[in-house]
This record gives structure tokens, C-alpha cells and sequence, in this order.
């Protein structure tokens, strides 16, 4: 076999996964009616791909084949469990027949908003918001459950423990795989919603490792948040968070120099926007109600920084406005910590660190690394650079991948000034 031949059926594989992995789950789920064996024959199909397609050659549906060998690893296991085998009679009503026929059987992919339904189905109400959002990466976005512990800062066993435990509450709930009536899913639709912002959020700055942000999770929760909105396109906050994620996503490029350092906000450079993304999300937000929810108005503090051609004439007032109305509807350290930053630029330095203390201590912030940080930006906007050094310091150590510490551990060193992009 040649090796280019099993490297390009590796990279399909790996770009599959990426694209792929949740609706195939889905597809299986409706068929298996248990996540575990759903989540398991999954599994075995991407496995088989690496297996079978340097041979064999990739298929010319990636998505059908996976789907295809899913389901059939899954009446597999089901045929082999005996406590099962009374539902093989049920199979045929409930999905299409698998067995027999050539791997491209399924000649059409699975529904486009499989993805989004797994998402539903992770934010069970009895879960609690760590939960579901651990489970929506595990489910909907096929992540390791050594990445999620890593992201939540706790051993993989326990992860593993915790995701089982979700699973069981799951399928003993009585909901049902189907989630059979819109009113089971509209409850829903705020942990949805706030489950996908979480996610994208985790991807966008990463939790732990070596790089800044987890490319392929934030870019599953920007397509979870594409399929809510057209889902719900009346919904004012599934707008609000499509604009957000996009205005954020949008100035993801200019995060890094060309050495591959973290860049913040006051020292990007704004041509490497993605301006397609910023006029997107910008129409996003300027066709929403005066009266907005909270991811609407992080939304408009969003487009306030995409508007501005620099660092220096952004619209500091509008933003802190935009705080104070996001924190009377939902009260938050780190979005009071936002404001904190904003206020410093509309009244001093000296006024955002009285207000950024105090936000610390009442918010419980002390070992987070961009509380930190900030305090050691306002610190040296008063030329007390020495305990702006110590902050430094202890926002290195707080820092929770390499690229923060590096850069965290730069700025201590060299003194020089910004804000998070």
C-alpha cells in the first residue's frame, strides 16, 4: 500500500470526524435507541474508514458510508446483547432497512439538523449547565472525553464517570431519543442556546493544551449556531448568538502575529479580519429589538468593537451602556469584568481598578487568568509597574494553555500594554 494512499485516507477520516461525527450519531441513535451503542458503533465506523479506505479508496459519500457502517456495527451489537434482541422485531418500523446492499445504500445524507438535535437532546433539564455542555461536546461534536476533562480541569476517569452517569439520566428520562413534541424542545431552547455559546466559547480560547483556541470545536458551534437560527428565525437570541459567535469568530485571524504569539485587541491588526463574517454578523444585530436578551447584547458589544476602525476610537460609552443593561438582565462576574475594562476607558484607569477590585473579590475571580491580567493592564495604565509585574506573574500562573502563559509571561517582562481580542 502506498503511503500517500493511507495518508490521504487518514486526513479524510480526521476531516470527516470534524464534519460528520454528530449527525452520523444521530443517524445511528434513531436506529439503536441507546446512546452508548450509537456512541459505539460510531465509533467503529470512523475506525473502519481508517482501516478500509487506503484500500479500497474513499467513497464518494464519506457521510452515507459512515452512516451505513454505524448503523450496521449497531443491529450488530444489539443482535449480540440478549436483553435486546426483542427490539431487532421493532427496527424496521422505526428507520429505513440496513442490512445487505452495497456500502453506498444510503444514497442521501443524514437530516441537516441531526447535529442540532443531539444538542437538544444533551441539555436534559435534570443535567446540570457543565454537564450538558461535556455532553454536547462529547455527542454532538465527537470530542475526546480526554479533551473535555482536560477543558474542565479534572482527571479523564472522572469525566469518563460523569459523562456515563449523564447518559444513564438521559435514556432513563422517559423523554425518548425523539423528543416527540415541540414543546419538550422549546423548553430546552435556552440551555440549547447557552450550551452552544459555552462551546464555542471553550473553542475559541481553549482550556488547556498547547494552543490558544480549539479550532474544530469552534467551528462545529458556529454551524450548531447556523442551524438554530435557521431553526428558529424568529428567535431574537438564537440571532444574537449566530452575530456573536460570527463578530467573534471574525477576529479570530488577527489573534496571533506571524511568529504565532497571542495578539489582543488594542494591537491586532484589524485588516486581518474576516470582514465577510463582520458584515454577517453586523446585519445580524442591527435587525434586532431595542429590548434584547443577554446574547443579543453581548452581540451589540461585539459589533461595537467590529465597527471601530481602531482600538482608539471604539465607542467605549455605547459599551458600557451595553454592560449595564447585559448585567441587570444576567448578573455575571466575568461579563461585570467587561465592563470594568470598558469603564476604564470612559472614566480612567484609576476608576476601572477600584471597580475591577471589587469585582474580583465579590465574583470569586482571583485565579482567573484574564482577571488577572487586567488588573495588570490598569496597574501599568498608572505606572505601577511593579505590582503590574506581580500580576503578570500570577496570570502566567493561572494560565490554562501554553499560548496564555507565554504570552502573559511576555507581557511581565516587557511591559508593553493591551486588551483581549
Amino acid at each position: 500500500m502506498a503511503p500517500d494512499r493511507r495518508d490521504d485516507a487518514a486526513a479524510a477520516a480526521a476531516a470527516a470526524q470534524r464534519a460528520h461525527w454528530g449527525r452520523v450519531l444521530a443517524g445511528t441513535l434513531r436506529l439503536a435507541r441507546d446512546v452508548d451503542i450509537a456512541e459505539e458503533a460510531t465509533a467503529d465506523a470512523f475506525m473502519l474508514a481508517l482501516q478500509t479506505w487506503p484500500e479500497r479508496g474513499i467513497p464518494d459519500s464519506v457521510e452515507a458510508w459512515l452512516l451505513t457502517a454505524a448503523r450496521r456495527r449497531a443491529i450488530d451489537k444489539i443482535r449480540r446483547a440478549a436483553s435486546l434482541r426483542t427490539r431487532l422485531a421493532l427496527l424496521a418500523a422505526v428507520d429505513e432497512p440496513i442490512a445487505g446492499g452495497a456500502d453506498e445504500s444510503i444514497g442521501a445524507p443524514a437530516v441537516s439538523d441531526d447535529d442540532l438535535r443531539l444538542v437538544v437532546l444533551c441539555c436534559h433539564p435534570a443535567l446540570a449547565v457543565e454537564t450538558q455542555v461535556a455532553l454536547t461536546m462529547r455527542l454532538a461534536c465527537g470530542v475526546p472525553t480526554a479533551s473535555i476533562a482536560s477543558a474542565f480541569l479534572v482527571p479523564e476517569a472522572t469525566m469518563a464517570a460523569r459523562l456515563t452517569r449523564a447518559k444513564r439520566r438521559v435514556a432513563e428520562s422517559g423523554v425518548g431519543i425523539d423528543l416527540p413534541d415541540d414543546l419538550a424542545v422549546e423548553e430546552r431552547m435556552p440551555a440549547v442556546r447557552r450550551t452552544i455559546h459555552l462551546a464555542y466559547t471553550m473553542g475559541h480560547t481553549a482550556g488547556s493544551g498547547v494552543d490558544l483556541r480549539h479550532v474544530e470545536l469552534a467551528a462545529h458551534a458556529l454551524r450548531l449556531a447556523r442551524a438554530l437560527h435557521v431553526l428558529r428565525p424568529d428567535d431574537s437570541e438564537a440571532a444574537g448568538l449566530l452575530a456573536l459567535i460570527l463578530l467573534t469568530e471574525a477576529r479570530s485571524a488577527g489573534r496571533l502575529d506571524g511568529d504565532g504569539h497571542q495578539v489582543l485587541l488594542a494591537d491586532a491588526d484589524r485588516r486581518r479580519w474576516d470582514r465577510a463574517l463582520v458584515t454577517e454578523g453586523l446585519a445580524l444585530v442591527s435587525s434586532l429589538p431595542r429590548r434584547s436578551g443577554p446574547l443579543a447584547l453581548q452581540a451589540a458589544i461585539a459589533a461595537e468593537h467590529a465597527r471601530a476602525p481602531s482600538f482608539e476610537t471604539t465607542d467605549w460609552a455605547a459599551i458600557v451602556a451595553l454592560y449595564d443593561a447585559l448585567l441587570s438582565l444576567e448578573p455575571s462576574a466575568t461579563v461585570a469584568l467587561g465592563r470594568c475594562i470598558a469603564l476604564s476607558y470612559v472614566r480612567g484607569a484609576a476608576a476601572g481598578l477600584i471597580d475591577l477590585d471589587e469585582v474580583i473579590e465579590v465574583g470569586g475571580l482571583e485565579a482567573y487568568p484574564y482577571a488577572r491580567a487586567a488588573r495588570a493592564d490598569l496597574l501599568e495604565r498608572l505606572n505601577r509597574t511593579a505590582e503590574a509585574a506581580a500580576e503578570w506573574a500570577a496570570a502566567s500562573a493561572a494560565g490554562r494553555t501554553h499560548a496564555e502563559r507565554q504570552y502573559f509571561e511576555h507581557r511581565r517582562r516587557s511591559g508593553t500594554r493591551d486588551q483581549p481580542a
